[in-house]
């Protein structure tokens, strides 16, 4: 499964031109194309695109359709720490409307539908204005207005400890936040954010219904509440923030979007039907199923057999090549660089991983360009390893911070580096020191990729005289990672257009830094950067933290996710956004019988 933090909860507008807010949640990058069936590698434009304005566009209405990924919808509220995933957001997408819509090419733009304006009224101090449009409601009636802005900021804003959101980036940096009126929110910020416009995106999936959480707290008006207001009154909302929205219960869970959750079959399916209540154009599709199918080669069969219509799951050559060969049945393929880096993390709860030497000799040995050339190659050819943990290749600002410091996968180096640390091998070919072995384990989700990646580390790691063993825990992601449970967490971060996201990843005590790194130096830089207004500053200022992170090496980059999606042709036109997945614009699917 791969966590998009929302740290961003994903990314992508060139630094520096929009910068924006948000967490990583747990790219326009060539990839072929032709007579190959690789597939289209340019971005279409949202149908709905009016410059830099969305407006949910007329399709013609249709039958209903099913869209398949690896892991199941959990919860409404995506944005706590627990339940940030990109599968919740799939779920969320054509459910809970936003200040802003990406583009397939990453470009925010103001929900026109909506909104009446996004303003920076003032640079110092800043000042920016959010200003909804009077008249639009949630599917149960109840005004979509400054109260859902008010919530998501005290959510976010890290002000009030009891909230477990996933990341305070950007709202933990305004001072004072008040409803000017019912439609304005307007935003003083303590310390400029240069990635404003990210704040109460679909990258966050923030703005949760505060009449519901009213209703269930017996708090009167949301808009008086702040950190100085009664204990009791705030653990009530911060109680039910947490938790009142996990699983599924429609009597809490109404929509601001093109459609509304109408049913749910734990752990399988979630379905969405039009909202009634919407006052935009409604999506072309008459219901909309998101369902659980974890391994991607089934997904590709079902496809086959028109049990779904989409298939978005994680990238797998057995199932790139099943979907490639189907197309003379109808069926189209794309497979594209994509937002989510796959990465490997070291805990530091391990004393094994306070000792530099050893992130230093097992960075070493992991055969990073064996493990793309054998997993990620053979979906998409020109794929190669990750020298960056700050930025993607396709993202100005990208440069290679790893592969002089690391190589791609030298087990005599890493052998090297131990020995020089005290470290002897004994009999069984381990390395150890004060009687205790190098040996760890690597955990993961049940993902035939993981698995394999886990082998060829262990294959090669092996070799070094370092001994890994394979933990593999489906349910690693939703019980584990968060808690700190593992020596060795092997995942993704789905990135964002917003390099500022990163924070709450890196930075000592972060609501995503589950590893506990900490390095004051790079502390202070990422706070100086996330503020800085000018572009070519906040560039530089962020390539600086990634090499800073490079020499302390807590992480190990491997590779950037390609995207792929599967669609019968029956459906105009599906496209995987790298950032939010191939349900963003599901509105606009013209559907055929």
């Amino acid at each position: 499964m791969t966590r998009f933090t929302r740290r961003g909860r994903s990314r992508w507008i060139a630094a520096g031109a929009f910068v924006a807010a948000g967490a990583l949640v747990l790219s326009a990058c060539g990839g072929g194309g032709g007579d190959n069936n690789f597939g289209s590698t340019t971005a279409p434009q949202a149908k709905g695109r009016q410059g830099n304005t969305y407006v949910s566009p007329q399709v013609p209405s249709g039958p209903a359709v099913t869209v398949a990924a690896d892991t199941a919808y959990t919860a409404y509220n995506n944005d706590t720490a627990a339940n940030n995933t990109v599968y919740n957001l799939y779920a969320s997408l054509p459910v809970l409307a936003s200040a802003t819509v990406l583009d397939n090419d990453g470009t925010p733009l103001v929900n026109g539908d909506m909104m009446a304006g996004i303003t920076e009224v003032s640079t110092n101090p800043q000042v920016v204005q959010w200003k909804t449009k009077p008249g639009v409601t949630w599917s149960d009636g109840q005004p979509w207005n400054c109260k859902d802005f008010y919530l998501a900021y005290l959510a976010g804003s890290g002000k009030i400890p009891g909230f477990t959101a996933a990341s305070s980036n950007g709202y933990g940096n305004i001072g004072q936040a008040q409803c000017l009126d019912d439609t304005t929110f307007q935003a003083t910020f303590a310390q400029p954010f240069a990635d404003y416009i990210g704040l109460f995106s679909q990258n966050n999936g923030d703005l949760l219904p505060a009449h519901v959480l009213e209703q269930k707290t017996g708090v009167a008006d949301i808009r008086q509440i702040n950190p100085q207001s009664p204990p009791d009154v705030l653990a009530r909302i911060t109680q039910f923030w947490n938790t009142g929205w996990n699983g599924f219960d429609k009597s809490v869970m109404p929509a601001s979007a093109q459609y509304q959750l109408d049913s749910w079959v734990q752990d399988q399916s979630v379905t969405m039907t039009r909202n009634p209540a919407w006052k935009g154009n409604p999506g072309g599709p008459e219901r909309i199923t998101y369902r659980n199918i974890a391994d991607a080669t089934a997904a590709a069969q079902a496809l086959q057999n028109n049990e779904i219509q989409v298939t978005a799951n994680q990238p797998d050559v057995n199932a790139a090549n099943l979907l490639r060969s189907l197309s003379a049945q109808g069926v189209k393929f794309q497979a594209t660089s994509g937002a989510s880096y796959e990465h490997l993390d070291m805990n530091f709860k391990n004393p094994l991983f306070a000792d530099k030497a050893v992130r230093t000799a097992f960075a070493q040995c992991v055969p990073r360009q064996d493990i793309t050339d054998k997993l990620v190659k053979g979906v998409q050819p020109d794929a190669a390893p990750l020298q960056s943990l700050m930025f993607l290749p396709s993202q100005k600002g990208y440069q290679d911070s790893y592969s002089q410091l690391i190589g791609t996968g030298n087990a005599q180096q890493s052998a090297q580096t131990l020995t020089q640390d005290g470290w002897v091998k004994g009999p069984d070919g381990v390395f150890a020191k004060a009687g205790k072995p190098l040996q760890f384990r690597i955990s993961h989700t049940n993902v035939p990729r993981r698995v394999q990646t886990v082998q060829l580390i262990q294959a090669a790691c092996g070799q070094a005289g370092i001994k890994i063993v394979d933990d593999n825990d489906p349910n690693f992601l939703d019980t584990r990672l968060g808690a700190g449970d593992y020596d060795v967490a092997l995942y993704a971060w789905q990135n964002d257009p917003f390099t500022s996201s990163h924070e709450s990843i890196y930075k000592t005590g972060g609501s995503q830094n589950y590893q506990g790194y900490s390095n004051p130096q790079l502390d202070a830089l990422m706070t100086q950067a996330s503020g800085n207004l000018d572009p070519n500053g906040y560039l530089a200022q962020w390539q600086q933290a990634d090499k800073l992170m490079a020499q302390d090496l807590p992480s190990i980059p491997l590779y950037v996710q390609p995207n792929t999606v599967g669609y019968t042709d029956k459906i105009d036109n599906v496209w995987y956004q790298p950032n939010l997945g191939a349900m963003l614009h599901a509105n606009e699917w013209a559907v055929s019988q």
